[in-house]
């Protein structure tokens, strides 16, 4: 799949705002790939379709989930849009991409994922760090992970698990088990 086509695709089926946002990531992911020695285009494409199924009410996500053999946890019940991931991986496979790599990235970008490839992790940290981005320490996550990728990652997912408690809702599993994973490649 292109992304020409991808764009194209997705002007369709996003609103004007969340347009925006994937183009922001697509760009984010394209320029981090860059300067971790990735290939920018898969970044880009990548970027571009995260968020193909971000706006499926929770029935939608639910239903398209089990009419598809995904499996939906405890939490993700809880909260049908940690789906959105792994919902758009298949939807942009059924639209005809069939790089796993990319299709990963997308399915583990909101909770992250124990192994994640490199692709993954520049999506993951793309989505949070994307221009349009405006919540409190965006602007030292940007740095840091200018600074050092991986340590930004860690900030990343720990910024993830402090907003998760701070709204006193359940943290995924996946998500804590990132964390640990994120910690303990870095040698800390």
């Amino acid at each position: 799949m292109l992304v020409e086509l991808a764009e194209e695709r997705l002007a369709k089926k996003l609103t004007p705002q969340l347009f925006e946002h994937c183009a922001g990531v697509a760009e984010t992911a394209a320029r981090l790939a860059t300067q971790l020695n990735y290939d920018p285009d898969r970044a880009r494409l990548a970027g571009w379709l995260h968020d193909c199924a971000r706006e499926w009410s929770p029935a939608q996500l639910l239903r398209f989930a089990q009419a598809n053999s995904i499996e939906v946890d405890k939490v993700s019940r809880c909260q049908p849009i940690l789906l959105h991931g792994p919902v758009g991986a298949l939807l942009a496979q059924n639209w005809g991409l069939h790089d796993y790599e990319i299709l990963s990235a997308i399915r583990y970008h909101t909770l992250g994922y124990p192994g994640m490839s490199l692709l993954a992790q520049i999506v993951y940290i793309a989505d949070k760090i994307e221009p349009g981005r405006s919540y409190p320490g965006v602007e030292q996550l940007r740095k840091k992970v200018s600074h050092n990728f991986d340590e930004g990652l860690i900030h990343s997912a720990a910024q993830s698990i402090s907003y998760v408690l701070q709204k006193r809702q359940i943290i995924h599993p996946l998500t804590v088990t990132f964390y640990n994973w994120l910690v303990e490649k870095t040698g800390e």
